[in-house]
């Protein structure tokens, strides 16, 4: 981050958090703290396409990095393949922040597109948080593959910076998924959402 770095929740608006975005015809209200900080014009014909299409990008051109319903940034380390299980998932741990926080269990699944899942770092159960989910599962298929040092300490964000957007919220299917998620990260972002595309 730097000085002209500019944080920003891109989910939409949550009146018992005061964050987001507030989408109406014609123009959106960009929400920190339970204050309008910024409105813009856009074009979207409705919210699913306004965040399907990562509008807000475009809308509020001045952010540089994204967040959504938490803005985790730490430690994590994995470990590798520590074995398999009754269903031939193969496992190992994934520990967040630090030696002493007590490490969680990564699991992969065999098969045409494995299922991978992956804990969720201490008291940031977000399950809009995509693109955290994303960037610990991509630890985990980087470990398989020797692209990821196991048993190294590496920070990880779930800050997304705007030229970014795209990868960390993709729209075409992945050589794997994330557990439970059988279509695209993209299409999922949407319906834990509740916006519907009509």
């Amino acid at each position: 981050m730097t000085d002209k770095s500019r944080m920003a929740p891109g989910h939409v608006y949550q009146p018992k958090l005061g964050t987001g975005i507030q989408w109406k015809p014609g123009e959106v209200a960009l929400w920190i703290g339970g204050k309008v900080v910024e409105t813009a014009r856009h074009g979207s014909e409705s919210p699913y396409q306004f965040w399907h299409d990562l509008a807000f990008a475009e809308a509020f051109s001045s952010v540089t990095h994204w967040w959504f319903r938490s803005a985790w940034t730490q430690r994590v380390r994995l470990s590798g393949v520590q074995g398999t299980l009754g269903n031939s998932a193969a496992w190992g741990y994934m520990q967040f922040i630090d030696e002493q926080t007590p490490a969680g269990t990564w699991t992969i699944t065999e098969g045409e597109r494995p299922e991978i899942f992956v804990p969720y770092p201490p008291n940031e159960i977000q399950p809009l948080n995509l693109p955290l989910r994303l960037a610990l599962a991509r630890l985990v298929a980087g470990v398989l593959t020797d692209e990821v040092q196991p048993d190294a300490w590496q920070v990880v964000t779930s800050l997304v910076r705007t030229n970014e957007l795209a990868q960390a919220l993709p729209d075409t299917l992945l050589p794997w998924q994330l557990e439970g998620i059988p279509g695209t990260i993209r299409q999922e972002f949407c319906n834990i959402q509740g916006l519907i595309k009509r």
